[in-house]
């Protein structure tokens, strides 16, 4: 017997040794990696920048990831979409740094040509037009711009048709075949489910619940969605043609005939290059070597491309004037769907922006301030939350302007409606007034698997719950709640517009306008940039010269460190690639509806398309 336990003893002692020596050294060497971190981020303080050299070099346009009015950073909470995607988190490029990138490139004679690679950019269709145009004045300056892309859609073939050449991969095709809209009908699958989702709306235009009430799209979403994209499709075609220099209606033509002219000739490539969408047909390979005949690099390798300079390289290159009034206009993003708790990317959250505004409403030398709203609308409760804080703002005698920038549609009208003035782009998609809540219940899978529920309640109000088939008089309720909400988001636009109640009802409804749209029928003052809404700002709090104070969420410095050492070791995480496709081919209000509350929203399901 002794000798078994000596065994055993030995045994766990080997182990017990085995593990300590594996968890120490794991420890070591974390705590190196982040020794070096802090010594190099240190050490980096003290060093002087090196100097950017953009003579006789290309200038390198290919931002990756998704385009954004102002940078969220999600301050080291984990991000689902990251950990589904690619395991690391989007890339935020933030518009105007990318529009001062292409006005300086215009004008700088450093600079041998601009490479334009937007295919792997994802924004909305206001943000394309303006990339766009910004390109077009890069090439009517007279320097000569290159697009390539290995796929284009209807935002990078805009982009990139403003170019002096457009060349595409051997394996590449331009898919601008304008805006599909398609849902997914979940009414006969919750039925087989037995899961019952009970809604309610407010607005004859509002759809975004019809997937739990319907089998397909009702006419009155399609109205409402082609009287909206048709005269967007036409404006993108009418700039792709110019862009190539083709006639009207071509594009059109080509995205109603492309189908058969691609199993005629299935190189879809060449079927562009005939057409002339696109210059040149190439390879990865053969890019390189067509630019090392046009700007070889200073290597003479034939296998490398041109000496360039990056986006952000060249960004800090750029000089800006310093400002110096002691006046400030504070500048408010609502980024992303509109939700309680903390900002993220591609969410506003109402604790954020409510902090953000009360710092603006507190610092007396902020004399006006500009709401700028990228926001397809979210949860009730939060932008009332939002709506609540800008009022103590508006309380003290300072202007509030509002900016919209590619979308304010729903709660992002919601938040606009304590506006003194509101601004928005030509093209940004707003309207959607509307209000709907939906809420599950439990009974059918309860019935099917013979589960009984029963008990007692003090009163009668707290009789019913979720587990049980929703009574007339809970119907009743929550439809008269609906409404209510839905009589007051309409009489705050009708308010701030100086308009009468019944003068709104018709252009409400939960119809979606673009932003020129929107001006004829009295939604919006005037037309025009987040600079445009800053001097009208300006001239309302009567100041003559101004600094601009962006807030944005404060991020402790441990989880600064912390994000850019993930960022820095590249840590990727390997996901199934049916689990990321599953997660892909949800839409986005999916994910902000909890099956566990009942949902109050005032968001744009409208607004999701492709």
């Amino acid at each position: 017997m002794s000798d078994k336990k000596s065994i055993w003893a030995t045994a766990d002692n080997f182990l017990t040794k085995t593990r300590k020596i594996i968890i120490n050294s794991v420890t070591a060497l974390l705590l190196i990696v982040i020794t070096f971190s802090i010594l190099g981020g240190v050490g980096s303080m003290f060093s002087g920048s090196d100097e950017i050299d953009t003579e006789n070099k290309v200038l390198w346009f290919k931002p990756i990831g998704v385009v954004v009015d102002s940078e969220v950073r999600s301050g080291g909470n984990i991000d689902i979409d990251a950990i589904l995607g690619s395991g690391v988190s989007v890339k935020q490029h933030e518009l105007q740094d990318l529009l001062d990138v292409l006005d300086s490139a215009a004008t700088d004679k450093n600079l041998s040509a601009v490479y334009v690679n937007v295919s792997e950019l994802g924004m909305y269709w206001a943000s394309a037009f303006k990339l766009a145009e910004a390109v077009r004045n890069v090439k009517e300056s007279g320097k000569r711009v290159i697009a390539y892309a290995e796929q284009y859609n209807n935002s990078s073939y805009l982009i990139s048709s403003q170019a002096n050449e457009v060349l595409i991969n051997e394996y590449g095709q331009v898919s601008a075949f304008g805006f599909s809209r398609k849902r997914e009908y979940y009414k006969d699958l919750y039925k087989n489910l037995k899961i019952n989702y009970n809604v309610f709306t407010a607005g004859d235009y509002k759809s975004g619940p019809e997937p739990y009430t319907r089998d397909s799209m009702s006419e009155n979403d399609k109205l409402a969605w082609n009287e909206f994209a048709n005269p967007m499709w036409e404006k993108m075609t009418g700039m792709m043609e110019e862009g190539r220099e083709i006639p009207n209606g071509f594009i059109q033509e080509y995205g109603d005939t492309a189908i058969d002219l691609m199993t005629e000739n299935p190189e879809t490539a060449q079927v562009a290059l005939e057409l002339g969408l696109v210059d040149m047909v190439v390879t990865r390979e053969g890019i390189k070597a067509w630019m090392f005949e046009e700007y070889p690099n200073e290597d003479n390798d034939a296998y490398s491309f041109p000496d360039s300079v990056s986006i952000y390289d060249y960004l800090s290159t750029i000089e800006k004037e310093e400002e110096t009034s002691k006046n400030k206009i504070a500048v408010i993003n609502v980024e992303g769907a509109i939700m309680t708790g903390e900002a993220a990317y591609g969410v506003a959250g109402s604790d954020t922006i409510v902090k953000n505004i009360q710092s603006a409403t507190k610092d007396k030398s902020v004399k006006a301030m500009v709401l700028r709203v990228n926001s397809p609308g979210g949860d009730v409760w939060a932008s009332e939350l939002i709506t609540n804080a800008l009022n103590e703002f508006k309380e003290t005698d300072r202007p509030i302007i509002s900016s919209m920038g590619d979308i304010a549609a729903s709660g992002g009208v919601w938040v606009t409606t304590n506006s003194d003035e509101i601004w928005a782009e030509e093209d940004t998609l707003t309207g959607s007034i509307g209000v709907y809540g939906i809420v599950p219940t439990l009974d059918g899978i309860y019935d099917w698997a013979g589960i009984k529920v029963d008990g007692v309640s003090s009163t009668k109000a707290g009789e019913w719950d979720e587990r049980e088939a929703m009574p007339e008089n809970i119907t009743n309720l929550i439809q008269s709640s609906i409404d209510r909400t839905y009589n007051k988001f309409v009489s705050k636009v009708a308010e701030n517009r100086g308009m009468l109640y019944e003068d709104v009802l018709p252009i409400a409804g939960g119809r979606i306008w673009a932003g020129y749209k929107a001006l004829e029928l009295g939604l919006v003052d005037k037309i025009g940039d987040l600079e445009d809404a800053l001097k009208s700002a300006a001239k309302l709090a009567e100041i003559e010269d101004f600094t601009v104070k962006t807030y944005r969420k404060p991020i402790d410095p441990f989880e600064l460190f912390l994000n850019e050492l993930l960022e820095n070791i590249n840590l990727t995480i390997d996901v199934d690639p049916r689990l990321r496709l599953i997660h892909e081919s949800l839409e986005k209000h999916s994910k902000i509806i909890d099956p566990t509350k009942r949902n109050v929203l005032a968001y744009c399901f409208e607004c999701e398309f492709k």
